[in-house]
Order: structure tokens, then C-alpha cells, then sequence
């Protein structure tokens, strides 16, 4: 017996793993690498994938990360190193055929890029749009919530007791506390993380990140923010100071009323915010 994968195919890694991923949309316009977050998978972004203006405007290519979804999850910590991260994505933009693209990104997901860039070079990305994400690990600790801190060892445990009773809140503290989470979501994104083992979660949650690259382009790289005020994982005040700190080609938008999941909770505005951007940044 095996899972149905479509729409959708699998592409190889490095070293031999299988990362599932799929293309949508215009492939004459700029493409988007869209990253989810921790233990999800890439539907989160249902929102934007199935949007006609989207699709209209955007190549639209999205993967669940390794560890994460359809996609393989080998059971070693080297197995999640930056370099086979950056590998995972270069995989995933050959087999597309897609060069410079943009890269959109939740949460956790925002520590991909860099990794390719380290890897591949400063000139491999078109710009970041960050929603409900960061720039990279290491300035992590100066914007990370309270409440995500609190679930942290209750995620990389291996008491199955604990696990089942964190990941439910885990999920819930993706949106705002005022934003009733339908069931059927709320059972998928709770699906993305239950299968894995725990040295995937530890290793995914634990890894280390080189961000000399990544500040290298610091002036030169375009940022986007999408940040929910009401944010359970990232404080947002300190997200904007560090990014207008640090980030010379950068934008923020707070957006009220709405938690760690902007593309979910307002798909409206954080639409319009990525076709914007896109269309500012393509040369």
C-alpha cells in the first residue's frame, strides 16, 4: 500500500533522499519558493497556490521540507546539516528549471535560505519574504515569543505522552488566540508533524546555521515582512527593530488581529503583499 503523491513528484537529493515538491501558476512570470515551517508540510499555503491572481502572476513552487510531509526523513542528525538543506532546494529549483527565484517562507522555513545562499552564492535568490519567519538561526533567540519557548522541549522529547499533549497546543499557537482554527486544518497540520520520529523533530529544531553568508548580502538583499501582531512564536517589535538594524533593503508589515500564520489568517493581504513585492523586486 502507498500514498497517492498528486499533484506533485519527487525530486533527489545529494545523498539520495527524496524530497516531494510541486510547480503551479504562470512559468513565464517570477518564480516563489514557498518554505513552511516546522513539522508542517507545504498545503499550509493552500491560500496562495490556488488563488487565481497568484496563479496568474506567480510560478508558484512549494516542498515539504526533509523530515516533513511526503518527503523522505532520514533518521541521522548529519542528515539536516545547512549544506543538504541547500542541496533540498537546489534540487527542487532544477527540477523546475528555475534560476534567482524568491523565496516565502514560515517561520522555521526562514533558515532555508540562507543555507543556499551560503552554498550557491550571494546571487542566487531574488529577495525573502518572511511571513511569520525570520532571517536566519542565529539572531533567532533576540525575537523568539515566550509561548514558543515554552514548547520547545515538550516538541524534541521522546515521551510520547508529552509529544501528544505539546503538539496540539503547538498547532493552536500558530494563529491568533482569537482565531477559531477549523477542524479539518487544524487535524491536517497536526497529520504533518505526528508521524516523525523524534531525532527528525530534534535534529530540525536543533540544528546550527553559519550566517556569515547571509549577512554578507545584508545590504543587498531585498526582505519582506508579513508579521502578525498577535504572534505566539515571534515578538514583532523586536522582529522590525532588528530587521531595520541589519537589513538595508527591507520592509515590515504588521498586520492586526492575526498570529503566526499571516498566509493563512489574512491570505488577502498577504497576497496582495507577495505580488507587490515580486513585482518590485524582478528586474
Amino acid at each position: 500500500m502507498s500514498i497517492d503523491i498528486s499533484p506533485g513528484q519527487f525530486v533527489t537529493s545529494s545523498d539520495g533522499t527524496k524530497i516531494w515538491a510541486h510547480a503551479c501558476g504562470n512559468p513565464s512570470k517570477p518564480a516563489v519558493v514557498f518554505i513552511h515551517g516546522f513539522a508542517c508540510t507545504a498545503d499550509a499555503f493552500y491560500k496562495q497556490y490556488s488563488n487565481a491572481k497568484m496563479l496568474e502572476n506567480l510560478h508558484i513552487i512549494r516542498y515539504d521540507v526533509r523530515g516533513c510531509g511526503r518527503s523522505e526523513g532520514p533518521l541521522s542528525g548529519e542528515a539536516y546539516s545547512s549544506e543538504l538543506q541547500a542541496d533540498d532546494f537546489k534540487a527542487v529549483t532544477n527540477a523546475f528549471k528555475v534560476a534567482k527565484p524568491f523565496v516565502a517562507t514560515w517561520s522555521l522555513g526562514g533558515i532555508v535560505p540562507p543555507d543556499f545562499i551560503a552554498k550557491y552564492g550571494p546571487d542566487s535568490l531574488s529577495g525573502h519574504i518572511m511571513m511569520g519567519s525570520f532571517p536566519h538561526r542565529n539572531m533567532h533567540s533576540e525575537v523568539v515569543h515566550p509561548v514558543i519557548l515554552s514548547l520547545i522541549p515538550g516538541l524534541m522529547t521522546e515521551d510520547i505522552a508529552l509529544f501528544a499533549k505539546t503538539l496540539p497546543e503547538f498547532v493552536l499557537s500558530c494563529v491568533s488566540p482569537n482565531h477559531k482554527l477549523p477542524y479539518d486544518v487544524y487535524t491536517q497540520w497536526l497529520g504533518g508533524a505526528a508521524p516523525r520520529a523524534p531525532i527528525v523533530r530534534q535534529s530540525m529544531l536543533g540544528r546550527g546555521q553559519d550566517s556569515t553568508a547571509i549577512m554578507a548580502v545584508a545590504n543587498d538583499l531585498p526582505y519582506m515582512a508579513i508579521q502578525g501582531e498577535d504572534d505566539q512564536h515571534l515578538v514583532p517589535k523586536n522582529l522590525e527593530k532588528w530587521m531595520k538594524d541589519h537589513l538595508a533593503r527591507s520592509e515590515f508589515h504588521l498586520i492586526p488581529g492575526v498570529g503566526h500564520a499571516p498566509f493563512y489568517e489574512a491570505p488577502d493581504v498577504t497576497n496582495k503583499l507577495i505580488l507587490d513585492f515580486v513585482e518590485k523586486h524582478s528586474g
